[in-house]
């Protein structure tokens, strides 16, 4: 993070009402990006002194210095990285409510988008969608399915309306309203139908430790739970691993090879009831942490919003 220059004289922040063009705040947006004025007025399709002048008249419009001029480019101040995630929340309001509008334009009657981790789509998240439509057809529901520490920052971005999932540790949750659900998540290993320890009685994760595991890429939540599981058996520094969060991914390889994976129950009783996968009898001293419907307080709930958090709300 980037400080004023030693020699730069103090500048005293204009505290009226900000003005700033839509042409501003891209400029911003593309600074941000490049860092580097020629080619953020080429990506705005304008002239770099065009560029300069946008710029210069919101610095003194703020009466601060946004960026620090270098010989190759530019950095921004505190006050520029500031305006920058301004800008960038600003566009993605904006796109927000194109894609709305284009979804009223072809007769829906509202659109929510949806982040969710993998664990409540079996049972929760499916049980609330399909009642949902089938009172209000018109509602389009757009989900996509990831670990909490990248639905979290997406959210933040306003790439979701909601999010059913969990603040990863060491989370700032001061912009986000946050209901829990009772009860923690029960975390299964899965393996292959047919696989030499599905019809073992019993088993020990040391039992475990020669196989090739399929986890959760590091930094989600669930990654560092059942390494730290394992790291109590000294078993994480020996272990093969493969790293995806996609469950199609992790039951194709589960069903091509020996491997093992470590799942959410509701998942694993899921894949379980088709015959794809069966559950090892090993039992994980894992504790996650609850899950939650997680949606931002800086903007407010549009009404098909409010109507899905209630059906998930009575699951």
């Amino acid at each position: 993070m980037s400080q004023m220059p030693p020699d730069t004289p103090p500048l005293t922040p204009s505290l009226g009402t900000l003005k700033i063009s839509s042409r501003q705040i891209t400029l911003l947006n593309a600074l941000g990006e490049f860092g580097n004025l020629r080619r953020a007025a080429a990506a705005m399709h304008t002239t770099q002194p065009a560029a300069s002048l946008l710029l210069q008249q919101l610095e003194e419009r703020l009466g601060v210095r946004l960026f620090e001029r270098l010989p190759r480019g530019m950095q921004p101040t505190l006050y520029g990285e500031v305006m920058i995630r301004y800008a960038q929340n600003a566009l993605h309001e904006f796109e927000h409510a194109q894609a709305q509008i284009a979804e009223l334009a072809r007769g829906a009657s509202g659109l929510v988008r949806v982040g969710s981790v993998m664990g409540p789509v079996p049972g929760l998240l499916t049980k609330a969608v399909l009642a949902y439509k089938r009172d209000h057809p018109k509602v389009r529901i757009s989900l996509e399915v990831g670990t909490s520490d990248t639905l979290l920052p997406a959210l933040l971005r306003g790439d979701f309306d909601m999010v059913v999932g969990r603040l990863p540790d060491q989370s700032d949750s001061q912009d986000l309203n946050i209901e829990l659900f009772e009860g923690g998540e029960q975390m299964r290993v899965i393996a292959r139908a047919g696989h030499p320890l599905a019809n073992a009685k019993a088993l020990q994760l040391a039992d475990l430790v020669a196989l090739t595991w399929i986890l959760h890429p590091i930094g989600s939540p669930m990654r560092r739970r059942v390494e730290s599981a394992l790291q109590a058996g000294g078993m994480v520094q020996s272990l093969d691993i493969v790293e995806t969060a996609s469950i199609l991914a992790t039951t194709a390889m589960l069903e091509a090879s020996e491997m093992i994976a470590v799942v959410p129950n509701d998942v694993a009783q899921h894949y379980a009831r088709y015959g794809m996968v069966a559950i090892l009898p090993v039992e994980l001293p894992i504790t996650m942490a609850n899950l939650g419907l997680l949606t931002l307080r800086s903007r407010p709930n549009s009404v098909a919003l409010d109507r899905l958090l209630q059906y998930l709300r009575a699951q």
